[in-house]
């Protein structure tokens, strides 16, 4: 088990687990430093950040946040940035509310190729949180028309699938700059779902300002975390590390930590945001 894992979702936006919950297997699992990085919102932070207390834990805040790179759907990971920054929030609150009419679109086409399922039911099963994709496939699950998430996307909700539906987002450079303002820094998470040639994808990314890119992810090889660590000297990116836990039980999930992310990695992850934090950043509740 890794000591640091920077990319975990909890109830707040897909994830099936409370951020307190997330905060405890963390620390029973070995690690000792990490983010929460749910989908558009970091209203887990506060509990989060009573648990990782309570705990021992270093918490460092955490956002994913979708854009658009040339029709592509690229993923970026924000760190050490100030929770209270007014246009980033701003802009959260606005993703939130267009996620919950982006599923009304997707339960509507999946009516229309005569898979029912309830609104109602969709948003029972998120909860409070930012509703996504997930959330949707678990009322499929339910419903008995796949018979796990994974199948939901490969059937219905994936990338090109019939009900794949998307919403308006910022472009990298504008995400980029955003947390940039909040005194963030930002990565590139699993950089392989960008497609075949993800390295010209990630410099371009780099162009814009990007800071780093998620080197040791879940089920990386060997040869495909080396092939991450010479793509970020090339191109003068920092490496973070994440599980990407959602607790959503698919093929490829692992467990909190479960990372091949050594331990002197996580320090230069970790020394790299405290080199580039800003005075007062602590304070705002970043770390």
């Amino acid at each position: 088990m890794a000591i640091g894992d920077f990319h975990l979702h909890s109830t707040c936006s897909d994830g099936v687990r409370s951020p307190a919950w997330v905060m405890e297997t963390a620390a029973a699992n070995g690690v000792r430093t990490l983010a929460l990085t749910d989908h558009d919102t970091t209203e887990g932070l506060p509990e989060a950040r009573a648990a990782a207390e309570a705990a021992g834990l270093r918490l460092i805040s955490g956002i994913e946040l979708s854009v658009d790179l040339d029709g592509v759907d690229a993923h970026l990971l924000g760190f050490g940035f100030d929770t209270g920054h007014g246009p980033l929030q701003a802009y959260l609150s606005e993703q939130r509310e267009g996620r919950v009419g982006r599923m009304k679109r997707m339960v509507r086409v999946l009516g229309e190729h005569g898979v029912t399922i309830d609104v109602e039911r969709v948003q029972t099963i998120a909860g409070e949180a930012s509703v996504g994709r997930p959330h949707v496939a678990r009322a499929l699950v339910e419903a008995g028309y796949v018979g796990s998430v994974a199948e939901a996307f490969d059937t219905w909700l994936g990338d090109g699938k019939p009900a794949h539906i998307t919403r308006d987002r910022l472009t990298p450079a504008e995400a980029i700059a955003l947390l940039h303002e909040a005194d963030g820094a930002v990565f590139v998470a699993h950089p392989v779902f960008l497609g075949e040639d993800y390295e010209t994808a990630v410099a371009a990314l780099a162009g814009m300002g990007l800071d780093g890119l998620e080197t040791y992810y879940k089920h990386y090889d060997t040869e495909t975390v080396a092939a991450h660590e010479a793509l970020a000297e090339k191109l003068g990116l920092a490496r973070s590390g994440g599980s990407d836990y959602h607790g959503l039980g698919n093929p490829n999930d692992r467990e909190i930590g479960d990372i091949p992310f050594e331990e002197s990695a996580v320090a230069e992850f970790v020394a790299f945001l405290e080199e580039r934090a800003v005075p007062g950043l602590a304070q705002a509740g970043a770390f």
